[in-house]
């Protein structure tokens, strides 16, 4: 700590008030809020709640940043935001989800013009309460002139949270000190709902990292893993873990030749070459860490039902840096082309008329979701055991 003040007092910075916040815990409390004016809540139906997944990319919609290596923004108008918000909170009533878990929304940042997205979703929906666990707290961040940054995962409910946790994740060690000071801290979403009746479940949100190269995304999808393993309540989890879906073994004998013609793992249409060698490029994927996600519980969306190849797999895409109106650099349009995007709940659970509403008409939602974010929502109807 007294060297990074150190290195922050001779760039000129405070060095008795550190510009980004370490979010230093293992496990605390988080903050729980409340829409303004709470709708009815209906009792479940039975053992069944429809559940959404989404990760919302800051409500930046189709505007590519500099980062993505498609485009040149730093920051967007309060007009863009809320513009996109307000597709984002149409697609979620349309499908009117009992609960959601989201990641990459912002509740005050300079590059999504300081908008509370928690508080903007929780007014336009039918879910009446929310709680938001911060991964990414910095008072400026001086790359690009990105400025003020507060990020992190939401967990959305039409039942009452009375109880709402962060669960910090490893952080990367393939960093400077530097770097790694204003970087995300990955940190799990936990909150209890309180359906009535003397049920409980428990809700996850979760969001792994996506540019590491030290085995920290491995890390954080075993320990998640752990965390299901240990949770003594019905529970439901959602989100973006950044890894492909293990229809092969990459670690089998012949290596990645194991995955040919069953699993992309390389040459995506969004990748471009000028993302090599910087620190946005893709790293290798790894989809065997997933596995004992699909052995010990039940995925929305089936290994059989993923399917091998392209063809049979883009159904079931949930991810695509470049939008549609964009091309690669081959001339082909943007369009969702790899998985990431999960939901999961404990054996003895079933997944009723579950989806990737990767466009209009899928689940009854008209919104374009191709348009809304670079991933595309993951929903479906849990039944409880």
């Amino acid at each position: 700590m007294k060297r990074l003040c150190a290195i922050f007092a001779a760039l000129g910075l405070a060095a008795c008030e550190l510009p980004a916040d370490p979010l230093d815990f293992t496990r605390k409390e988080a903050p729980i809020f409340k829409a303004q004016a709470p709708r009815p809540t209906p009792p479940p139906a039975g053992k069944a709640l429809k559940v959404m997944a989404w990760n919302v990319k800051y409500g930046a919609c189709r505007v590519d940043f500099w980062f993505d290596f498609w485009g040149d923004r730093v920051q967007l108008s309060r007009t863009e935001v809320e513009d996109c918000l307000t597709g984002i909170a149409k697609l979620i009533q349309e499908y009117d989800p009992d609960v959601l878990m989201t990641s990459e929304i912002e509740a005050g940042s300079k590059r999504s013009a300081y908008i509370d997205m928690v508080r903007f979703i929780l007014e336009r929906t039918n879910l009446n309460y929310a709680t938001y666990v911060q991964t990414w707290s910095s008072r400026y961040v001086p790359s690009e002139g990105v400025g003020r940054i507060d990020l992190g995962n939401a967990i959305f409910s039409r039942y009452p949270i009375t109880k709402a946790e962060a669960i910090r994740q490893q952080d990367r060690t393939d960093q400077d000190p530097i770097t790694k000071s204003f970087y995300i801290h990955r940190a799990v979403a936990r909150a209890e709902l309180d359906l009535g009746n003397s049920q409980t479940v428990v809700a996850y949100a979760v969001h792994t990292e996506a540019y590491d190269n030290d085995g920290t995304k491995q890390k954080q999808i075993k320990q998640i893993h752990e965390l299901l393993k240990a949770e003594t309540k019905s529970w439901v989890i959602g989100g973006d873990f950044n890894e492909l879906p293990p229809v092969c073994d990459e670690k089998a004998t012949s290596g990645a030749d194991s995955c040919e013609g069953k699993l992309r793992l390389t040459g995506f249409l969004d990748e471009r070459a000028s993302a090599t060698g910087t620190m946005y490029a893709q790293p290798p994927y790894t989809p065997s860490v997933m596995k004992p996600l699909y052995e010990d519980f039940v995925p929305s969306v089936t290994l059989a039902q993923y399917g091998v190849g392209d063809a049979q797999q883009r159904r079931y895409f949930t991810h695509s840096v470049l939008g549609p109106d964009g091309k690669n650099d081959d001339g082909v349009p943007g369009y969702w082309n790899r998985t990431l995007d999960y939901l999961f709940a404990p054996k003895g659970s079933r997944w009723e008329s579950a989806d990737v509403i990767q466009e209009p008409g899928r689940l009854g939602v008209s919104q374009d979701a191709l348009r809304l974010s670079d991933h595309a929502p993951v929903a479906g109807t849990w039944v409880r055991p």
